[in-house]
């Protein structure tokens, strides 16, 4: 039985690897860069009032629907100085602020880099320590017919769930996956999850999934994820749980504004089939594109393709 359920973990891994989120977008005076932007309707925040000096960074939309990274250095009247991050002083009137608020991420050679928002996840299925913030959601697909929905409950508890899209062709089950912080400090952030699969026909005859623990260890830029998870069956009144773990290892780098390289890989202790991904993330200011390849070694009859398209709302953005 316990081999029953990790033979069926694995192949949940594969199959239903979920999706992340998106961002960074322009960069000092203008709105160039790799970038996406439902418009400045989007989510709208509001201008601080009254405008203040300050050494933030902040994300600065003018009505325009530009979009700039700078620090407010001098407010006279009804006109602010902005200084960008590559050192540009720009005189604007308050009148074509749209919106101003604290930019996530840092400066990289006189440019703002954006913090990716995909920071939750990593390539394929697998979750990072760090958990959305309060208020802050993604919608996510992968492969097409996959969505998710992830929302921030808290800054600790991120709920996240979802259908397939296609019922009749792909089975009519309701996935769900709860996860929450335990742990955060400078370079390292811990957590705790499930991702669980309920047949919406029979849904008293119980799920199975995966209950796990991650580890994240490094900067939204660069880190290593680690973690293990135990398959299990619930049904009929009997609660099974594997006793093999399945553990992952999986890592992120970051190569330039807008583009990371992810790895997403999981092994079962004693056994030669293991899963192994690597792909691209490009990310605008809400959207976002992964891609990559997987496989499952000694059972897969070759590489597949991941194709993860995730769209960001709520939070700092």
């Amino acid at each position: 039985m316990p081999r029953c359920i990790r033979d069926c973990s694995l192949l949940l891994l594969l199959l239903l690897l979920p999706i992340s989120p998106t961002s960074s977008g322009p960069i000092g005076a203008g709105s160039g860069g790799w970038g996406f932007d439902l418009g400045p309707q989007a989510l709208q925040a509001q201008v601080p009032d009254p405008v203040a000096v300050s050494d933030t960074i902040q994300r600065v939309r003018l009505v325009d629907g530009s979009t700039l990274f700078a620090r407010v250095v001098a407010v006279e009247g009804d006109r602010v100085t902005l200084e960008t991050s590559g050192g540009d002083r720009l005189d604007v009137a308050l009148a074509r602020i749209r919106s101003m608020t604290p930019a996530r991420g840092r400066v990289v050679d006189g440019e703002f880099w954006t913090e990716d928002p995909n920071r939750t996840r990593l390539l394929v299925l697998a979750p990072t320590g760090r958990t959305l913030d309060q208020g802050e959601g993604y919608l996510s697909s992968f492969w097409v017919f996959f969505p998710f929905l992830s929302y921030g409950l808290t800054d600790h508890i991120t709920l996240s769930g979802g259908t397939p899209l296609l019922p009749d062709v792909i089975g009519r089950v309701i996935y769900l996956a709860p996860k929450v912080r335990v742990h955060r400090r400078p370079g390292m952030d811990l957590a705790v999850g499930s991702l669980a699969f309920f047949a919406t026909e029979a849904v008293d005859e119980g799920s199975i999934g995966l209950l796990y623990g991650v580890g994240t260890f490094g900067n939204p830029d660069r880190s290593i994820s680690t973690g293990a998870g135990w398959g299990f069956a619930l049904g009929g009144g009997d609660a099974r749980i594997s006793n093999d773990p399945v553990v992952l290892l999986g890592g992120e780098f970051r190569v330039a504004r807008n583009v990371k390289l992810l790895t997403e890989n999981y092994v079962v202790p004693g056994e030669s089939e293991a899963i192994l991904s690597a792909g691209v993330r490009l990310f605008g200011e809400r959207l976002s594109v992964d891609f990559g390849v997987g496989t499952i070694t000694d059972t897969s009859p070759g590489w597949l393709p991941v194709l993860n398209f995730v769209y960001n709302f709520g939070g700092r953005r």
